[in-house]
């Protein structure tokens, strides 16, 4: 993509995804290095909650990897990579994995209900929302 604050078309093209004609395809997709939610999950700079990312990781493919895939009826959270980003899955409960955004490059989390997000150089921590009923569960959007 070039240096203009991508769209959410831009991400869309990127991915090879559709999201829901509710959403604006024209809307502005903001890239910060923040902790970010989106639906079910959330993306935690390890630096906020000093944790010790997983080594290594593989290349985000262009076709993304599914964080959170769809299921019963959801739909699926998809990391896009725009530039060289790294996913290292995780299988620890509400933790999936994580991703290392490097210099020079742009990660999206891509949904089709949601839109998208925009995540600056640094690594996340992908986290599913749990909700507290008989037991412990994790949160399927």
């Amino acid at each position: 993509m070039d240096q203009r604050q991508p769209t959410l078309q831009d991400v869309t093209a990127l991915a090879g995804v559709d999201v829901l004609q509710h959403l604006d395809l024209q809307a502005a997709i903001p890239v910060t290095s923040g902790l970010q939610r989106q639906g079910d999950i959330g993306l935690i700079p390890v630096g906020l909650i000093d944790y010790a990312p997983p080594a290594g990781g593989d290349q985000v493919p262009v076709t993304g990897v599914p964080l959170v895939s769809a299921g019963q009826g959801g739909h699926t959270h998809l990391l896009v990579a725009d530039g060289h980003v790294t996913w290292a899955p995780i299988d620890d409960g509400a933790d999936v994995g994580c991703f290392t955004v490097h210099e020079g490059a742009v990660a999206y989390v891509l949904h089709p209900e949601h839109g998208a997000m925009g995540h600056a150089p640094g690594t996340y921590l992908v986290r599913r929302q749990t909700e507290q009923a008989d037991d412990k569960r994790l949160v399927i959007d």
